[in-house]
């Protein structure tokens, strides 16, 4: 076997990458985690919650010592309809029990990355790919450093929706609108008694709302408010696609920049309350994926395996969003495959091991699963004309002078009428909607 300079080399400090360094470091194998950035978590937008306990074997220290914020408690989807809200919320003291916790990404990834150097993991900050090479043994990482080729026998590309890995193997094309999502957020200081206040939190407790129907009619762009100990992330994530056209349209005359719809959310009269504070802490926008199960990308080569955003591993649930989680398992499921390579030597098997194992992991089972879904969530009846009939079918009901007028049932059905959507429509997103979950 050629001698080289490290076992694996992974490219990019974030949740996904680290978790495949740190489980290779345990394994006693060489290790390089690579990141452009100064430090880890500066190219992450915070705010999201890192769903169930799958850090909770590997990492001895988690959850007990790692930086995490509020336990989601509730769980809010707000649909918006001009003035109106309609909500539906779930809170339950049992999902405490749950292993659910909002994160600062950027104050997570460093704690990550820390742990996993004491494990033995070597970090190279400052360090940009600029080219990945397969020789018939072994594989070569192109950097940016002084004397920066690193020579290994496999390699992890854990460097986002513009993989640089994924691109230089020839693994992926370039992405197109349509595969891919903008999001920007704020992160605001509100202080830890305002939020427990605003939320209806006890200490420790954190909440996650989820929003839609802004502007009416336009599918795929939604906005989020999760809470942390003394701040609130508020943001908003649209379609590349839905963006040009609402642009198209006329939405702002040349476009629409999805910070200037953030704003213009953050003023609505059912969000300000929630995320007025005292200053911005951070502003910050980046690409994700938007995939379903059948158009996500190729992710392996040989001895290249790409995980997390890299391979496309998001999914808007739409009452949630999942990504933190698949990305980390994505990266364990791609350290196990090098494990196995190191034990028979048969390192051109990695990519192909890396596969198998993640097309039998519950990431790619859940994708599967609900690999209607994303097509669902573009529909543009989701995003007005059913919000409105629901409002206008509650403001019937709770109007007193309106409710007068007909039962419930025939309120509905008016509001219905009124709006643009048909029987067979109805009919048509009912079956669809049942089949994407």
């Amino acid at each position: 076997m050629t001698d080289t300079d490290f076992d694996v080399v992974v490219v990019g400090a974030g949740r996904a990458g680290t978790a495949a360094a740190y489980r290779l470091a345990t394994e006693g194998m060489d290790v390089a985690l690579l990141e452009r950035a100064k430090q880890p978590g500066m190219k992450n937008v915070t705010g999201g919650v890192l769903y169930g306990s799958i850090l909770d074997d590997l990492v001895p220290e988690f959850p007990d010592e790692a930086p995490l914020e509020r336990h989601v408690v509730e769980h809010n989807i707000k649909l918006l309809h001009g003035d109106a809200e309609v909500s539906v919320g779930y809170r339950d003291l049992a999902l405490r029990e749950e292993p659910n916790h909002t994160l600062l990404l950027g104050k997570f990834d460093r704690w990550f990355v820390d742990r996993a150097v004491e494990e033995g993991v070597v970090f190279l900050p400052e360090t940009t790919v600029q080219n990945v090479s397969q020789q018939p043994d072994h594989a070569v990482v192109h950097t940016d450093r002084r004397d920066g080729d690193l020579t290994c026998h496999a390699v992890v590309g854990a460097d986002g929706v513009n993989t640089t890995v994924g691109r230089e193997t020839g693994i992926q094309r370039t992405m197109r609108n349509e595969d891919m999502a903008l999001s920007v957020k704020k992160v605001v200081d509100v202080g830890r008694e305002r939020i427990n206040e605003r939320f209806t939190l006890d200490s420790g407790e954190g909440a996650a709302y989820i929003y839609t129907g802004f502007p009416e009619g336009a599918p795929t762009i939604g906005y989020f408010i999760y809470t942390f100990e003394e701040y609130i992330s508020v943001g908003a994530v649209g379609g590349l696609e839905t963006l040009r056209w609402l642009g198209d349209q006329g939405y702002g005359e040349s476009g629409t920049p999805l910070y200037a719809l953030l704003e213009e959310f953050m003023e609505l009269d059912t969000v300000r309350p929630y995320v007025e504070g005292d200053a911005v802490e951070e502003y910050q926008g980046i690409l994700i994926p938007e995939h379903s199960y059948d158009t996500l990308p190729e992710r392996y080569s040989r001895r290249v395996a790409l995980v997390g955003d890299a391979a496309g591993l998001v999914l808007n649930k739409g009452y949630t969003f999942r990504g933190l989680d698949y990305g980390i398992k994505s990266g364990l499921v791609a350290a196990d495959a090098a494990i196995d390579c190191a034990r028979d030597g048969d390192w051109d098997a990695f990519g192909r091991r890396y596969d198998d194992r993640l097309e039998d992991s519950y990431v790619l089972q859940d994708m599967k699963q609900h690999r209607h879904l994303p097509e669902f969530l573009k529909n543009e009846r989701m995003y007005g004309a059913y919000p409105g009939i629901a409002a206008e079918t509650l403001r019937g009901m709770y109007s007193a002078r309106s409710d007068a007028e007909g039962l419930t049932w025939k309120q509905a059905y008016r509001a219905f009428r009124r709006s643009d959507a048909g029987v067979l429509d109805l009919l048509k997103d009912g079956y669809r909607g049942f089949r994407s979950l």
